[in-house]
């Protein structure tokens, strides 16, 4: 059998991974010590697993691979953030982006090659879309960026790299449930971010299915005729009905949705477009992350002045909404937010 035929075990939560060893005939035990070869000492080959026979590792090697990304190329910003480039197994590639700071380490991950919606000012978008990421692909983004921080840490994951997470549900939810397993201890439900560029019926189906991440929304104009354009999904999913999947997703007691706004100069940047996002920000709980346009290889827009940043976010704060400028890191070797393309530099 073709080893891509075979079932992932990066892509299987416990249960799955317990199921799959009682079905070799192993007792459960073996799958715990399976899990942490794999999800605590990032093993990527059965031959590393010291503690079990050469019959046992022959035998996993036959049923079972392990997916492990390869490293392509890694960049350090100035600032401390490192892009990595990962390479598939069908030769493809992606990138995620390591954020430390202070006591975070915050990783970006990517849940798509590519991506479908389009958005003018990202990056990303203008490559076009290859294919939807497995969930043990986007799991050992996790894994690797881990072992290849400095410190061996991953405190914070934000599903907001390369691809839209709710466009590709199913291995994404998948994902968050392995990395957010508590027999694998790798991270916190309350830790992962996921971010949308605004799927209505996937917010509601995440409202049903796994409310336990935090909710980021990539809104970037409160007004349905410009956020057509810079967003061709507002088409589909205009914000009337974004604004009801909003409304109605649980949220625990103090928690908010955060609202992201890219500012670009002459588009979304004027006193009028603060009140409008002030108005819709109002209808259920959040806050708002301002992102001044990071500039990016053919994408024409432009960025506004430090200055006008300040004023938006006053007129903001003038109608009680809170709002945060976000300084985007690592801009310097393309990896701030809407510059993932998933290629060498």
């Amino acid at each position: 059998m073709n080893s891509i035929n075979l079932p992932d075990l990066k892509g299987l939560a416990s249960r799955e991974l317990a199921d799959f060893m009682t079905a070799m005939g192993q007792k459960p035990y073996r799958a715990r010590q399976l899990a942490s070869w794999i999800f605590g000492k990032g093993a990527c080959q059965f031959a590393q697993m010291t503690d079990f026979s050469a019959e046992l590792r022959e035998k996993l090697g036959q049923a079972a691979r392990i997916t492990c990304l390869q490293l392509i190329d890694s960049q350090t910003s100035a600032d401390g953030t490192t892009k990595y480039l990962f390479g598939l197994a069908d030769g493809a590639s992606v990138e995620s982006v390591y954020i430390p700071d202070e006591n975070r380490r915050t990783l970006c991950v990517s849940t798509q090659v590519g991506c479908k919606l389009g958005c003018a000012f990202c990056l990303t978008g203008a490559a076009g879309f290859t294919r939807d990421l497995l969930p043990a692909e986007i799991v050992d983004q996790v894994l690797r960026a881990r072992a290849l921080a400095p410190d061996g840490r991953v405190t914070n994951i934000v599903l907001m790299g390369m691809g839209e997470p709710l466009d590709n549900f199913d291995n994404t939810l998948a994902a968050i449930k392995i990395l957010t397993d508590p027999e694998y201890g790798i991270i916190g439900a309350r830790k992962i971010t996921l971010s949308t560029a605004g799927l209505a019926p996937g917010i509601a189906r995440l409202a049903r299915e796994f409310s336990k991440v935090k909710l980021a929304v990539s809104l970037n104009s409160a007004t349905d005729s410009v956020r057509e354009r810079i967003m061709p999904v507002n088409k589909k999913y205009p914000l009337a009905e974004l604004a009801r999947a909003l409304e109605e997703f649980p949220l625990p007691r103090g928690r908010r949705i955060t609202l992201e706004y890219v500012l670009l100069e002459g588009v979304n940047d004027s006193q009028a477009d603060a009140e409008r996002l002030g108005r819709f920000a109002k209808r259920f709980p959040s806050k708002i992350n301002l992102i001044p346009f990071n500039p990016a290889p053919g994408i024409n827009f432009g960025r506004p002045s430090d200055q006008k940043v300040e004023m938006f976010k006053k007129w903001l704060f003038e109608m009680d909404i809170p709002a945060f400028i976000r300084k985007s890191k690592g801009q310097d070797i393309l990896a701030a937010c809407g510059q993932l393309r998933g290629a060498r530099p």
